[in-house]
């Protein structure tokens, strides 16, 4: 899983104002926060199944800025033919999936939220 988070996370970071987990500091809006979940366990293949779940936030006059972060995202990964990432223990394949947006935050009317997830599918073996 560490491998999929620094290899995944470094192309993101290229792109769009990302972080796994919690973002540290003064926020740079929009920003992304990242959170990776195992989908069921590995086959005789070797194939493993991963999402994970960006939620972006915005703050600001310029709603379009928390958009367009989003479609760098999905630039980065293509729905329809994923990005293929070549990682010291196997291969991954990453691919842009559900776009959640205008999600509701309590208490938070200034508040832009959206999420996207990222559907991976990782083979172990050499890279």
């Amino acid at each position: 899983m560490k491998e999929i988070i620094k290899s995944v996370g470094k192309i993101l970071s290229e792109g769009i104002n990302y972080r796994f987990l919690r973002w540290k500091g003064k926020p740079q809006y929009p920003y992304f926060i990242g959170e990776l979940h195992r989908v069921g366990g590995s086959d005789e293949s070797g194939e493993e199944e991963y999402r994970m779940l960006l939620t972006g936030f915005y703050r600001g006059g310029d709603d379009m800025q928390l958009y367009e972060a989003a479609e760098r995202v999905g630039e980065m990964f293509p729905e329809d033919t994923g990005r293929l990432i070549r990682c010291r223990a196997g291969t991954m394949l990453v691919s842009a999936g559900e776009i959640l947006p205008d999600i509701q935050t309590e208490g938070e009317t200034e508040l832009l939220k959206m999420q996207i997830t990222l559907v991976i599918k990782r083979w172990k073996g050499k890279g």
